[in-house]
């Protein structure tokens, strides 16, 4: 089989730099370019242990490991590898392509730097997935193997600005030069890979331009978006840091640990506006070490918790250490519910939430669905729980007299 490979990603071959962020549109190419590199130096004569990496353990068989494996069958040197489990071997000397999700089925994350022993080469395939740049940097800072050749692939395609890849690597779409000396910025759409799409697809590509231009700059150019598209709370505002007057409070609580963060966040509520404080957001934490962080937040006993019902021995542990906590309605329509009667008020969130401004920017709609993304919801879901819908004894807040907590109904 006869395979090319395009112009803008000769300098994975010849650049001596380390790193490489490869972006794009629809049709770039990206995927099968960097399957096609990675095939090139597995057969290659020089040691070579290369790793695709991706976040999720679920979706490392769909990565860029099973364009190696179709591009192996086309250009018909699969009698020379064999296929263990996450490995792929080169049995003429023994290079190797392996495998690595970040994130396992149960949820948990893979042991820094397991498996990764003598890499050369590291390819993370849908980067944008990595949920903080410090997994980014967890997994890099495992990739340390000397006196070979060392390089690392940053593969995705470009989503909000407010995504830590382009706070990291860019300045309003652009490659920010601080990282030239030893960072390739390789960007591609369809026009440079032409000669291998359809041309009916290339065309309906081009006709988005004049129906929809948003969708074309975004999906089929790769452009950095301004914005998200299908976000679900576009009119939340940063507000004063502390508004005056007389409020319903309640505290809203979503338990989390090793990759979800726990979040605890201070809801007042005056009329129809809502004021939101995040006081709590972090992972790692124990209920030991929650307890902590609310006491030192100034919480009591008189003041009204309602967290995830999910969650009912975390729920008594912080009951036992005096807190008020209620378990949350949840139900299958629940989250929907959350979300319209959030959509009810006026929202204006502490100037210092940075984590809950990242959520209200970021959380969106499945697309083509009336269904929310479950990532970027922590806080959120907190929120939820706190205006949760009374039922069965549950809390909610009361249209009755003005008063620090919730009432029971």
């Amino acid at each position: 089989m006869d395979f090319k490979i395009l112009e803008p990603y000769a300098p994975m071959f010849w650049s001596d730099k380390t790193y490489y962020l490869i972006s794009g549109g629809r049709g770039s190419g990206k995927s099968t370019q960097a399957a096609a590199y990675f095939l090139i130096k597995l057969m290659g004569e020089e040691y070579f242990r290369g790793v695709v990496s991706r976040y999720t353990q679920k979706s490392i068989k769909s990565s860029i490991y099973r364009d190696i494996l179709d591009l192996a069958d086309s250009w018909n040197i699969k009698k020379f590898i064999k296929i263990e489990g996450d490995e792929m071997t080169n049995v003429l000397n023994g290079n190797m392509v392996i495998t690595h999700a970040m994130k396992l089925q149960d949820g948990t994350m893979t042991a820094k730097g397991k498996g990764l022993a003598g890499v050369t080469h590291l390819l993370i395939d849908e980067a944008t997935e990595l949920p903080s740049e410090e997994e980014f940097i967890k997994l890099n800072d495992s990739f340390r193997a000397k006196g070979t050749e060392r390089k690392v692939f940053i593969l995705f395609n470009p989503t909000s600005k407010r995504h830590w890849i382009h706070k990291r690597f860019y300045i309003d779409g652009r490659p920010n030069p601080k990282w030239f000396d030893d960072h390739e910025f390789i960007h591609t759409t369809y026009k440079d890979n032409e000669e291998n799409l359809d041309p009916k697809k290339i065309q309906e590509w081009e006709r988005m331009k004049g129906l929809d231009p948003e969708y074309y700059a975004h999906h089929i150019e790769g452009q950095w978006l301004d914005g998200i598209v299908g976000r679900i709370f576009d009119n939340w505002q940063v507000g004063e840091a502390d508004p005056q007057g007389e409020f319903d409070t309640v505290y809203g609580l979503d338990f989390g640990f090793s990759n979800d963060p726990t979040a605890l966040v201070e809801v007042k509520r005056k009329n129809n506006k809502l004021y939101l404080k995040q006081l709590v957001y972090s992972t790692g934490l124990t209920n030991a070490d929650l307890i902590q962080q609310m006491k030192k937040q100034g919480i009591t006993n008189r003041d009204q918790i309602i967290a995830d019902s999910a969650e009912p021995k975390s729920i008594e542990d912080l009951k036992r250490a005096g807190f008020n906590v209620k378990p949350a309605y949840k139900g299958p329509d629940s989250i929907q519910a959350g979300i319209n009667t959030l959509k009810e008020y006026e929202v204006f969130m502490h100037p210092n939430s940075s984590d809950l401004h990242d959520e209200a920017f970021l959380y969106c709609w499945k697309q083509g669905t009336d269904k929310p993304i479950d990532d970027h919801n922590h806080a959120i879901d907190a929120i939820r729980y706190a205006l949760s819908k009374p039922k069965g004894g549950q809390y909610a807040f009361t249209n009755g007299r003005k008063r620090n907590n919730f009432e029971e109904l």
